[in-house]
């Protein structure tokens, strides 16, 4: 692989990591909304309890029992929903953990290729020098 492309590729692999952690972003939003629903319903559940046990005639209680009912079926769905973005978030998490390791593992790559190009070229200019001090040497010698 051509030294271009591999930078290319990472260029490509922080792209990757930079959009897998805005999708758990998005992820992690949801649930944090779904959290917000769960505690509004719960709030709205003692508030309705609160009325029920406060009406001395007990339409507010016969009417309380539909509510409550309804509110069960609700706290589910949030529980649910909660539960699959749980399960969502952690399959996210291990997709940008995944993303990002590919990313250092290629940019550890190209920090060894770097380092090899530099002694390379560190080689050849001590090389060059030598050559230049042997060649100075060997006039100075020779006359």
């Amino acid at each position: 692989m051509a030294g271009k492309d591999i930078h290319a590729l990472i260029r490509l692999k922080k792209w990757m990591v930079d959009e897998e952690r805005r999708i758990l972003g998005q992820m992690l939003a949801q649930e944090a909304v779904v959290a917000r629903r769960r505690a509004a319903l719960e709030d709205e559940v003692r508030r309705e309890q609160t009325v029920a046990a406060a009406d001395p005639a007990g339409l507010a209680g016969r009417a309380y029992g539909d509510f409550a009912a309804a509110a069960v079926a609700r706290r589910t769905r949030l529980d649910q929903e909660r539960i699959l973005l749980e399960a969502a978030i952690s399959g996210q998490r291990d997709k940008v953990a995944e993303v990002y390791r590919d990313f250092k593992t290629l940019e550890q790559i190209q920090k060894n290729r770097d380092l090899r190009a530099a002694a390379e070229r560190a080689r050849k200019e001590q090389a060059a020098l030598d050559e230049i001090a042997a060649i100075n040497h060997r006039r100075r010698n020779a006359g």
